[in-house]
């Protein structure tokens, strides 16, 4: 009988660990990204950023420019998750701020529904808080393992027309 409590307790304790799925994910071209889930080596398939030598335990780094063939492409933040120094490669990306006009990329993806050029639709599709101060931007929320996992949409404040979308903020927290 204890074996049986303890194989459920082993089954029931794997079982409540989030899946990528559970993050937003957000994809453009043949490339996604689940902020909170993906770890640096899986960002490096495709990106550059500039790293430090190791990351202690428990420790956060922010706004590390990151390119995209020698292009500018956002800015990450990182998170060591363990009480163990680690390898940059192996700290979960917690943040990205994606500026559109510097990626080049066609289409973007948020857990595979296309985004339009508009922040307002957006907001509609995923049911989000609308905010209109000094520009517009969208606030999408979700909860994953006990922590808030946050997508900003931003219009493009210096246009014309505000509502364009100009920048995804993603993080969790």
């Amino acid at each position: 009988m204890k074996k049986l409590l303890l194989v459920l307790f082993c089954l029931l304790l794997c079982s409540c660990r989030p899946e990528r799925e559970d993050y937003f994910v957000l994809a453009f071209d043949d490339y996604s990204l689940a902020v909170g889930y993906d770890d640096v080596n899986y960002l490096k398939l495709v990106f550059e950023a500039d790293l430090p030598e190791e990351l202690q335990p428990q420790e956060t780094v922010k706004d590390i420019e990151t390119t995209f063939w020698g292009n500018y492409f956002a800015d990450i933040d990182i998170r060591n998750p363990i009480d163990e120094t680690i390898s940059p490669d192996d700290a979960v990306v917690v943040g990205l701020d994606l500026y559109l006009s510097n990626t080049g990329m066609g289409t973007y993806k948020l857990d595979d529904i296309e985004l339009s050029g508009s922040v307002k639709d957006n907001c509609k599709a995923f049911d989000g808080e609308y905010i209109e101060r000094n520009g517009y931007a969208c606030l999408i929320t979700r909860q994953v393992d006990q922590k808030l996992n946050v997508v900003i949409l931003h219009g493009d404040i210096l246009n014309a027309d505000q509502d364009e979308l100009s920048r995804i903020e993603i993080y969790v927290e």
